[in-house]
């Protein structure tokens, strides 16, 4: 009997033992499942403290932004409505000369009454606005009226978008057409030489640009630098007009070669190493204006749109 009740005993201790283990093991796997959720409650609280901390507006600051809703929805005459379009336009770049035929709006006819919930507002809606310029532009001045950036009861109703091309006038379909030629004057005057680089170029940097081809892109490099090894006496330099080749089957001899039909150009130009030529209207480039631009053909963007203005009724 002794040894029955040493081995019960025996038998309890080890089943105890074995269930605080199960316990103890259990909690663990509770434990470390627990641990995600625990570190995503202290990221919510942290969060919430973060807006529960940040200070509350003050009543002037309330009683500003409210005032400020007042003023925007203050009723606004059609002449002062066709303003606040016209100047946003001009504000993000477009010309609004009526000369340019780049900007149109037509005036509204009268407002129309939109109830809104328990409100009712006057509406003028303008359902013609055009507006013609470069597509930065016109994405700036959609994005205008479409945010409320300058009015905030401005809403855009439409939109539509085409493609338009230029008509130049004649000075500037002009200048383009000399930038192209020299631009492809250059290229042609590196490829025939075998040049990568322009060795001594007419650059930016030196401060000076030049209308006269016969001196430009570089005018400089000496006719050994060139390779010459002949006995006759080629003219110094890589030029547009009137250039000495020197070719690489032959250097003892040259050729004169002319790129370019102009010796003296209207405009004035600079070149880099690398060929790249920039434009301008005169010999200082610090002071000169600097023309971009160099397309036979320039594409605009005309977006016509369709805007309502909201504003409160006015006071009887």
């Amino acid at each position: 009997m002794q040894q029955l009740l040493t081995r019960i005993r025996r038998l309890g201790f080890a089943v105890i033992l074995g269930v605080c283990i199960i316990i103890y093991i259990g909690l663990g796997i509770v434990y470390i499942q627990q641990g995600p959720k625990q570190k995503e409650l202290e990221d919510q609280i942290r969060k919430t403290m973060l807006v529960v901390n940040k200070p509350l507006p003050s009543m002037e600051e309330l009683q500003a932004k409210y005032d400020a809703v007042n003023a925007a929805l203050a009723p606004m005459e059609t002449p002062e409505a066709l303003e606040v379009i016209v100047d946003i336009a001009a504000d993000n770049g477009i010309d609004v000369n009526p000369e340019s035929n780049k900007f149109h709006i037509t005036a509204p006819g009268k407002p129309k009454e939109k109830k809104l919930g328990e409100r009712t507002y006057h509406v003028l809606s303008f359902d013609n606005v055009r507006a013609q310029s470069d597509f930065d532009t016109i994405m700036d001045f959609i994005a205008d009226i479409d945010s409320g950036k300058t009015l905030e009861t401005m809403i855009l109703r439409r939109v539509d978008l085409e493609w338009v091309e230029v008509n130049l006038a004649q000075e500037e379909a002009l200048r383009r057409a000399e930038f192209r030629a020299v631009m492809q004057a250059v290229a042609d005057m590196m490829k025939d030489n075998n040049l990568e680089e322009i060795p001594n170029p007419v650059s930016f940097e030196k401060g000076l640009a030049t209308n006269e081809m016969t001196a430009f892109p570089d005018a400089t490099t000496t006719e050994d630098e060139k390779g010459y090894t002949g006995k006759g006496a080629p003219q110094d330099g890589y030029l547009l007009y009137e250039h000495d080749r020197i070719t690489a089957d032959n250097t003892t001899d040259y050729e004169t070669v002319t790129y370019i039909d102009q010796a003296v150009t209207q405009y004035y130009y600079t070149c880099e190493a690398d060929g790249t030529v920039r434009q301008f209207n005169g010999p200082d480039v610090a002071t000169a204006i600097e023309y971009f631009g160099s397309e036979e053909i320039v594409y605009e963007v005309a977006a016509r749109l369709a805007i309502d203005l909201y504003s409160k009724p006015a006071q009887g």
